[in-house]
């Protein structure tokens, strides 16, 4: 044999070698590959499982982002719209707060004026209660004095109606008197001369003066005639039939003159002086065709 064959036949073997042991090799490995593909081919399926589970997630947590983002958006533009309202309502309280400054400024000026206000009035009712306290004080005199001098009234009024008593049974004693001379004279063939009557007419006995206690008795129409004086009434009292006249013995005005009392050329009484001080007096009321009241005109004499 040539050493070519030699190297041939050594080559093949070799070669038949190496082919069974490659086919060997192949044949206890060819399990393992299937075994391989099949593991393969189930992590495989599992994978896509997992991608279409995946998928579906991630679809659905796109849906769910997609929905809060608009959700999202949507009160973003709420904000937005209530971050404007606020912004107006911000203009608006600061433009409150300038005003209310103002406004405080404005008060906090009026009140430091009423301050000096309220110190001028304090000052005036201070004054006004000291004046108040004064004229208390003047009113209680006076009082104290009408006191007096409607007790002096009331006692010259019992002392007129005594008097008046005193007339009647003075003027029955003179009729009772009359008669008795009629009789004596009737008894010695004679009569009495005509007299004047003892009696007088209602219009007689209004018109005569009263005879009063005092200083003075000549008749009141002669006093009248010569002095002529006017006033006013200031006070009324109709209870007990008097009133106060504006003017006094400073005018020349004495006890037991008559005044006229008048409302326009409406005759309204007469009043007869009782009492007499420097400014004023106090009267009877007479012949009273109206009740007179304070402000009424009064003189001496009726048309003056």
């Amino acid at each position: 044999m040539s050493t070519l064959t030699k190297v041939l036949i050594v080559l093949l073997t070799v070669s038949s070698i190496f082919l069974c042991g490659i086919v060997a090799t192949y044949v206890a490995s060819a399990d393992n590959f299937k075994e391989m593909h099949e593991t393969a081919n189930g992590q495989l399926q599992r994978a896509k499982r997992d991608v279409s589970a995946a998928n579906a997630e991630v679809n659905q947590v796109k849906s769910s982002t997609e929905q809060a983002k608009a959700a999202l958006q949507a009160k973003i533009g709420s904000l937005e719209s209530e971050l404007i309202t606020v912004r107006g309502d911000l203009d608006l309280a600061q433009t409150k707060r300038d005003q209310l400054g103002n406004d405080v400024d404005q008060l906090t000026s009026q009140l430091e004026a009423l301050a000096v206000t309220n110190d001028k009035w304090h000052t005036m009712l201070q004054n006004a209660q000291t004046e108040l306290t004064k004229v208390n004080a003047g009113l209680i005199k006076e009082r104290s004095q009408n006191k007096e001098v409607t007790t002096a009234i009331l006692e010259k009024m019992a002392i007129i109606a005594q008097l008046e008593d005193q007339v009647k049974q003075l003027v029955s004693e003179k009729e009772q008197l009359q008669v008795k001379l009629v009789q004596v004279l009737r008894q010695f063939g004679k009569t009495m001369g005509k007299s004047t009557p003892v009696t007088t007419s209602a219009s007689t006995r209004d018109k005569a003066q009263p005879r009063l206690p005092g200083p003075s008795l000549a008749p009141v129409g002669a006093q009248v005639k010569e002095i002529g004086l006017k006033g006013v009434i200031t006070q009324v009292d109709l209870k007990n039939s008097l009133a106060v006249i504006s003017i006094g013995a400073a005018e020349g005005v004495k006890e037991k003159m008559k005044f006229y009392a008048t409302r326009g050329d409406t005759f309204i009484c007469e009043i007869l002086i009782l009492d007499v001080s420097a400014e004023r007096a106090v009267g009877f009321l007479e012949r009273v065709q109206t009740p007179p009241k304070s402000g009424d005109s009064i003189s001496t004499s009726i048309g003056s």
